[in-house]
């Protein structure tokens, strides 16, 4: 059992170095920073769901991040009320997308392009099968860059049914 607890530091180790030295955000607050910037507008009950807090957790949440000038509510429908992101809170959620790429890359410059190649045809192959399962994309995507994500979920729906399990699904590289 060395390998997941390889693989779940390794997880760990990615997500400490993207929040280091940024103590203002906790990690349940980037996550909803950057949720709001894929999902514009989003409701705070969507924004629940995606970053795995209740509704008023979520409530307070906004609250802290719309004092700090990062997110602010606006009205829709009804009583549902939406969240977007501010021009501030869009430029802190690049810029810890950007770091959390950044440090990705730094733990991947290790591999050849060939490992890399065979690694990212893996991991696709973890994500879709962990979606696949019935766990909600949103909530897996919820740190993703999506500039540079081809969605590896659809696109190799169809591959990764009919792929043998000891091959690996074959993908582009996001």
């Amino acid at each position: 059992m060395h390998l997941p607890n390889k693989f779940a530091a390794l997880s760990l180790a990615v997500t400490d170095a993207t929040l280091a030295g940024d103590t203002a955000l906790a990690p349940t607050a980037v996550a909803a920073l950057i949720t709001a910037a894929n999902n514009p507008p989003a409701s705070i009950g969507e924004i629940a769901a995606i970053v795995g807090l209740t509704h008023s957790a979520t409530v307070r949440l906004i609250d802290r991040l719309e004092t700090d000038g990062l997110l602010r509510r606006r009205r829709r429908v009804g009583r549902e009320v939406q969240v977007e992101i501010t021009p501030a809170g869009r430029r802190k959620a690049e810029g810890l997308q950007d770091r959390r790429l950044a440090e990705s890359n730094g733990f991947l410059e290790v591999l050849s392009a060939e490992e890399r190649e065979l690694l990212g045809r893996l991991v696709d192959r973890m994500l879709y099968q962990h979606a696949a399962r019935g766990h909600d994309r949103r909530r897996l995507c919820r740190m993703c860059a999506r500039a540079y994500c081809n969605c590896c979920f659809e696109a190799n729906r169809v591959e990764a049914e009919h792929t043998p399990s000891d091959e690996p699904v074959a993908s582009e590289e996001a």
